[in-house]
């Protein structure tokens, strides 16, 4: 009789134990004080936030193409990274990258972030579908409609950079609109009353200022004798030991005084290893005093330059002077 009596009055003592146990809240953690002494109670919403360096993607000046931005960000515990990199997004480039420009309206919060499969869906208020601080709100131009495409390519860049999905479909919240589907519309590009929805939005490589890109893009301002833009491409320091870029009026000078470019061919390019060199091949037709010559694959080594490729200005004038 006194053992089931002890039996019974050790198993009450486990259950009123256990009780007590069960009264902390789930999302509650204990850990030890700085001084090692006692335990005291800490929310996971005041823990550090996490940080990540991740690449985002902006407009290069006032071209037609992204380029990229790597950055450190602060995730919060309860933020998704898919949350977080559309956010970095919507405030802008840093201050720094003076090359790169911002392409969400004024206002334009990242509601939600959300993944179905490899689509991600992510919502936004309705300042998303507004008119950018220096648009007019007359006309339809093409500048806005360009500026709205890069917009929407680069929350594609930028997640599918960080392997976060295959495929981004943008949602906007509206709350004076009864409609039945959140999906953005096609009159979003040109601020028309098209109804029509646009589909998720995938990764566009000829968007970004790939080596590809990039070259052909020195070739054309050479072609063009846009010495703005071409000098703009040329990076400040040499490769190895060559020389400094010119100043900008000696390089406009020297630009001028090259041969002429009147038709050219790429090749796709290699990176190196390390990711701060590209190499293309360069087929160039050029006329020099009156004479057309053809140079078949002319090296074209560009560097990166603050993650923008580049070209070294010593190695330009060497191809725009027919040299090795």
């Amino acid at each position: 009789m006194r053992k089931k009596t002890a039996w019974a009055a050790l198993l009450l003592f486990c259950a009123v134990t256990l009780a007590g146990c069960m009264t902390s809240p789930p999302d509650t953690l204990l850990r030890e004080s700085a001084e090692g002494q006692r335990l005291i109670s800490a929310s996971t919403a005041e823990l550090s936030p996490d940080s990540r360096t991740i690449t985002l993607y902006f407009r290069y000046r006032d071209s037609a193409y992204l380029a990229p931005e790597q950055r450190e960000i602060q995730m919060k515990r309860n933020e998704s990274l898919e949350k977080a990199v559309v956010s970095a997004l919507v405030q802008g480039p840093a201050a720094s990258s003076v090359a790169l420009s911002a392409l969400f309206p004024p206002g334009t919060e990242v509601l939600s972030a959300a993944a179905q499969g490899d689509t991600l869906f992510i919502t936004f208020n309705e300042a998303f579908l507004g008119r950018y601080a220096d648009e007019s709100s007359d006309a339809v131009s093409a500048e806005g409609t360009m500026r709205r495409q890069l917009c929407l390519q680069s929350i594609a860049a930028a997640l599918t950079e960080q392997g976060l999905c295959a495929r981004v479909q943008v949602l906007v919240y509206q709350s004076a609109v009864q409609s039945t589907s959140m999906r953005l519309r096609a009159g979003f590009l040109n601020r028309t009353n098209d109804d029509s929805l646009l589909p998720p939005v995938t990764r566009d490589e000829s968007c970004l200022l790939t080596p590809f890109n990039t070259a052909s893009l020195i070739l054309q301002a050479w072609q063009a004798k846009d010495w703005a833009a071409l000098y703009d491409l040329t990076a400040r320091e040499g490769a190895g030991n060559a020389e400094k870029r010119a100043g900008e009026q000696n390089a406009f000078d020297a630009f001028a005084a090259a041969r002429t470019l009147t038709d050219f061919s790429l090749s796709p390019g290699s990176v190196s290893f390390d990711g701060q060199t590209a190499v293309l091949t360069a087929s160039l037709t050029v006329q020099d005093q009156g004479t057309e010559e053809t140079a078949q694959g002319y090296p074209m080594l560009l560097l990166r330059e603050e993650g923008i490729w580049k070209m070294d200005y010593t190695r330009l004038m060497n191809m725009m002077n027919g040299k090795n």
